[in-house]
């Protein structure tokens, strides 16, 4: 057996397009997390026609070992299911994961800091959040709005494997989960240029940091929900920072303050 040894071409029997709320993971580090953390909702990997060489044995390996079924495909369908993310000629299907209930990221007692996302529509966003989220041990992150990213494709690889560790809940309305966050002993903060200085800013223990999405920012409703806002110091000329790098300095920030307890 030699190092490049190619894929071997095996039907696929299932569907070649997601549905039923399916999602695609591609990237072969995305693939290989997703078959190592989520192995029981994946359906079928794809490997891209004539790819060989160690990381396609990794692959084919590891989903072997799930007892997950493959299939050696044209890179033009890796291509359709990617949707312009790189897929580097790996692609795995997974069942739809449920979302969490979003009065569940309000139960936990004590520390804790929800992020909530108003309108983001982008999954590259979403994705990064999600890392955050998991990197600073984070209570969860809810998004508000009619029309939330798909969890997989490039919100999963942005993730790179961390969709498992963080409940994530969809709502209509961000404002009225501010308000039923506020019932459950949260304080509500928006982020926003023009909100107080950050270190000026005490904390509080229970958060809900909204932030607004790429276009329109905070809704009204979200607005009026809102305890106070807060605002990341820029040098003169930057006008703001990408959302989810301002996510990850609140988050930061917010568990500096309240070190995880070990």
């Amino acid at each position: 057996m030699t190092s490049d040894r190619r894929v071997p071409r095996t039907p696929d029997p299932g569907s070649r397009t997601p549905g039923g709320g399916a999602e695609w993971v591609v990237g072969y580090h995305a693939v290989l997390s997703a078959l190592d953390r989520e192995a029981a909702r994946a359906e079928v990997v794809w490997i891209a026609e004539g790819l060989g060489g160690p990381r396609a044995r990794q692959v084919l390996e590891v989903g072997r070992a799930a007892g997950v079924r493959y299939a050696s495909v044209p890179r033009r369908k890796l291509d359709e299911v990617a949707a312009g993310t790189a897929h580097n000629g790996f692609a795995v299907r997974l069942a739809p994961a449920p979302l969490a209930e979003a009065e569940s990221l309000l139960d936990p007692s004590g520390q804790v800091c929800v992020l909530g996302l108003d309108g983001l529509e982008d999954g590259h966003n979403l994705g990064a959040v999600v890392r955050i989220a998991a990197a600073f041990a984070l209570g969860g992150v809810v998004v508000g709005g009619p029309n939330p990213p798909p969890l997989g494709g490039a919100a999963a690889k942005v993730a790179a494997g961390t969709l498992p560790l963080v409940r994530i809940a969809h709502v209509g309305s961000l404002g009225d989960f501010a308000l039923a966050a506020k019932g459950a002993g949260f304080w509500v903060y928006g982020a926003e240029a023009g909100g107080t200085p950050l270190g000026r800013v005490e904390l509080p223990e229970r958060l809900l940091l909204c932030l607004g999405g790429e276009a329109g920012g905070l809704r009204v409703k979200t607005r009026r929900a809102l305890d106070g806002t807060v605002a990341i110091p820029l040098a003169a000329g930057v006008e703001s920072l990408n959302l989810s790098v301002a996510a990850g300095v609140f988050a930061w920030e917010w568990r500096r303050r309240f070190p995880t307890k070990s």
